[in-house]
């Protein structure tokens, strides 16, 4: 998350609740809006909460790196 940067970008989805994106600022253009993230999801979806989703169009891997 420390190199992602929220956006104004948002959406609603009447299951889950809003939705919040993000950009990955060091991937130019085709990075704006690339992620998203339910971060208050509805109680019926609450396992979403604190997982995030990208756009495979949007990002050329995703790894996931241990805590430092």
């Amino acid at each position: 998350m420390a190199l992602l940067e929220r956006s104004d970008h948002h959406a609603y989805c009447p299951y889950k609740s809003d939705c919040a994106h993000y950009s990955k600022p060091l991937g130019g253009k085709r990075s704006v809006n690339a992620v998203w993230t339910y971060e208050a999801p509805y109680p019926a979806v609450a396992a979403i909460a604190g997982h995030v989703v990208f756009y495979p169009d949007r990002v050329n891997a995703i790894e996931e790196q241990p805590a430092a």
